[in-house]
């Protein structure tokens, strides 16, 4: 009976201990997820690739407040895979509003301020021009873009990204991707591709997109990024390697002959500077014994030991 009695109160005592944490659970989310009093209503990205490879972007950034707030919002933007950003601005119902920008941790910063008497909403236009942004080899260039960044606090509602071609490449288009989030994609006419968002885009989540066409017989030119990259990395001919190979291996052989050679000279002189030694230590020996023997013999042969001496 006490048993049984024990068991169930053990069995209660893990339902509660397993009903507490998912409480808590749920409420870390609930609390993470209130973290900030704004959410993106939409963002939409627009990116306009000109003849000579530069990408016009312009972003559409439709914040909703829920409450009180900082009023000052900052814009990232990853340098490591383009030369250039410039010609940054940044509006708000076609006023121009005063912005700044710098470099940190590779990234540039865009960062601008505004009016908040939440709640409200505000609806932001982001543009600056991407100087060596594409992926470029011998016949293709690619758009190559993370248009949906992940460094967020705050969900985007729904999300839109528009790569526009110059009428140069209009009929260049050889394919279209997108990575990261689910996204509808449409081609909508021979120079433009459409990417959608399906759902609400958590932060954490991003969305990258990729379009590639034939870059022959336009001015776009490999940006100096991927200039240095390919320097750097490039693999080496098999003509190359065989030479590399043969080098290496004649180095190596030398290396160990003369090691041989170095180790043999040094077991040789080492071997005479021990002989050498040998012999100065039994002469020294043999000098210091007669004299002192003799010593003996002559300050007194009965106090030396007579067997003593004539044995040395």
């Amino acid at each position: 009976m006490i048993q049984t009695m024990w068991t169930k109160s053990i069995q209660r005592l893990c339902l509660f201990c397993v009903a507490l944490f998912c409480s808590l659970g749920l409420s870390l989310n609930h609390v993470q997820a209130q973290s900030v009093p704004f959410y993106w209503e939409f963002i939409n990205v627009d990116i306009a690739v000109q003849t000579n490879g530069d990408m016009l972007v312009t972003e559409t950034q439709k914040y909703t407040f829920t409450g009180d707030y900082e009023n000052r919002r900052y814009r990232y933007i990853p340098l490591d895979k383009i030369n250039k950003i410039t010609e940054v601005s940044v509006s708000e119902n076609g006023q121009s509003l005063p912005s700044e920008t710098g470099t940190e941790n590779n990234q540039l910063w865009i960062r601008w301020e505004h009016q908040l008497n939440a709640p409200e909403s505000h609806t932001f236009v982001l543009k600056y021009r991407v100087v060596g942004g594409l992926h470029v080899d011998d016949d293709n260039a690619q758009v190559y873009w993370k248009a949906i960044f992940a460094d967020r606090k705050a969900p985007i509602n729904k999300a839109r990204v528009t790569v526009e071609l110059s009428e140069k490449f209009s009929s260049g288009i050889k394919n279209f991707e997108s990575l990261g989030v689910p996204v509808n994609v449409r081609k909508i006419n021979s120079k433009t591709i459409d990417f959608v968002s399906q759902k609400v885009i958590e932060p954490g989540q991003e969305l990258e997109v990729k379009v590639t066409f034939n870059r022959i017989g336009t001015d776009i030119k490999i940006p100096q990024w991927q200039s240095f990259s390919d320097f750097s990395f490039t693999s080496p001919s098999p003509f190359e390697q065989a030479l590399l190979i043969f080098f290496g291996f004649y180095i190596f052989v030398f290396w160990i002959r003369s090691f041989s050679k170095n180790n043999r000279s040094y077991s040789s002189k080492s071997s005479s500077k021990s002989s050498g030694r040998s012999r100065d230590r039994s002469s020294s020996y043999s000098d210091s014994g007669s004299s002192y023997f003799g010593s003996s013999d002559g300050g007194g042969g009965d106090g030396g030991g007579g067997d003593g001496g004539g044995g040395g």
